[in-house]
């Protein structure tokens, strides 16, 4: 299994911007994919397991608003 530090978990793309000098935290590390778009946290000193971040709303709380 590929790092989450090195491949996107969400598309497996190999894209991965590490946002360490942008987005500080003592037990976790941030990153995004350059393809998908997806954002992620890892703990410190491991390569998993990824947190998947949501920013915004869900498409389902978008739709609700509309609908």
């Amino acid at each position: 299994m590929a790092s989450a530090r090195t491949q996107c978990p969400e598309c497996d793309a190999s894209s991965v911007v590490d946002l360490q000098d942008i987005l500080y935290s003592v037990r976790v590390d941030f990153f995004r994919c350059r393809s998908c778009l997806c954002w992620w946290m890892v703990p410190k000193s491991a390569d998993e397991p990824a947190t998947r971040i949501v920013l915004g709303e869900t498409a389902s709380a978008s739709s609700e608003k509309t609908g």
